[in-house]
C-alpha cells in the first residue's frame, strides 16, 4: 500500500510541476525557471539528507558520474520546459515520457536481452511515440505546422537526454547509493544551469510576484522525486515505478481540464499506449 501512495505521490508532484512549467518557463524563461525549481530542490534534498542521517559515500566515480546525472537532468529539464512552454503539452510531455523504450534499446547494444512482454512494450511505446508526433504535424499547412516540428524536435531530444538520466542514475546508484546521486546531481546541475544563464548574461532574479508560484512548483517538483526514490527502496518498488510513470498522464490531465488544451482520440490513444509499456517495462 506505502509503495503505492508514493509512487502516486510522485506522479501527482512530477505531473503538476510539469504542468506548472507552462506558465513560469513562458514568463522566465526554461533555463531562469528550472534554476529557481533546482536552487529549492537541492536545499530541500539537503536538509532531507541530513534529517535522514545518510552516510555518505566516497567513490571519485560515483561522484564524477553523479555529476554527470545531474548535468543530464539539467539539459533534460530545461528542454522539457521550453517545449511545454511552446505547447501543447499533450504532445511534449508524452514523448519525453516515451524514453523507457530508448532505455531498453540501450540496454540491448550493451547485451541485456529482453523478454518478449518487454519487446512487446518497447513497441507499443515507440508506436505510441509516433502517433504523438505525428498527431502535432498532421496539417503541414496549417499555420501552426512549423511550430508543432520544432516542438516535437525539442520533445524528442529531452527523451534522448532523459535516456541519459536513467542510464547514468543506474551506474551512480551502485557506488554511492540512490539518495547521494540525487543529492550530488542536483548541485551539479545547478551549477551547470548558472553557468547558462551567466553565458546567456540573463538576470539571476525572480520577479517577486513569481516567487510563490515557483516555490510551489519547487516543492511538488522535489517531493516528486523524493517520494519516487523512498518508494523506490520500499518494501514492493515496482509497484512505486508503475504508479509514478503516470505522471505524464497527470500533467496532461491538468492541461485539458485547466485550460482546455484539446486533446484529440488520437492523442489519447497514443498516450495510452505510452502509459501502458511504461508500466509493463516498470513492472518487469
Amino acid at each position: 500500500m506505502i509503495s503505492a501512495l508514493l509512487g502516486l505521490g510522485s506522479a501527482l508532484g512530477l505531473g503538476a510541476a510539469d504542468f506548472m512549467a507552462r506558465f513560469s518557463a513562458r514568463a522566465l524563461g526554461a533555463p531562469l525557471n528550472y534554476a529557481a525549481v533546482l536552487l529549492i530542490g537541492a536545499l530541500a534534498t539537503t536538509i532531507w539528507l541530513l534529517a535522514a542521517g545518510t552516510e555518505l559515500v566516497w567513490s571519485p566515480l560515483g561522484y564524477t558520474i553523479a555529476v554527470a546525472h545531474g548535468i543530464a537532468v539539467a539539459v533534460m529539464c530545461i528542454l522539457l520546459y521550453m517545449g511545454i512552454a511552446r505547447g501543447p503539452i499533450a504532445v511534449v510531455v508524452p514523448i519525453v515520457a516515451a524514453h523507457p523504450a530508448l532505455v531498453l534499446v540501450v540496454n540491448v547494444l550493451m547485451g541485456v536481452r529482453p523478454s518478449v512482454a518487454q519487446w512487446a512494450a518497447m513497441a507499443t511505446i515507440i508506436a505510441g511515440g509516433v502517433f504523438i508526433a505525428r498527431s502535432a504535424v498532421a496539417e503541414p499547412d496549417a499555420p501552426e505546422a512549423k511550430s508543432n516540428r520544432i516542438t516535437v524536435l525539442i520533445a524528442i531530444a529531452a527523451c534522448i537526454a532523459y535516456v541519459a538520466i536513467v542510464l547514468t542514475g543506474q551506474a551512480a546508484t551502485p557506488l554511492i547509493g540512490a539518495a547521494q546521486t540525487m543529492w550530488i546531481g542536483r548541485w551539479a546541475g545547478l551549477v551547470f544551469i548558472a553557468g547558462v544563464l551567466l553565458v546567456q548574461r540573463v538576470p539571476l532574479r525572480i520577479p517577486a510576484e513569481w516567487v510563490p508560484f515557483v516555490g510551489l512548483q519547487a516543492g511538488l517538483d522535489t517531493l516528486g522525486y523524493i517520494a519516487f526514490l523512498v518508494g523506490s527502496n520500499s518494501a514492493a518498488p515496482y509497484i512505486t515505478m508503475v504508479v509514478a510513470s503516470a505522471f505524464s498522464v497527470v500533467a496532461v490531465l491538468l492541461a485539458r481540464l485547466i485550460v482546455h488544451e484539446p486533446v484529440s482520440k488520437m492523442q489519447w490513444a497514443a498516450i495510452a499506449l505510452i502509459a501502458g509499456g511504461t508500466v509493463v517495462l516498470s513492472a518487469t
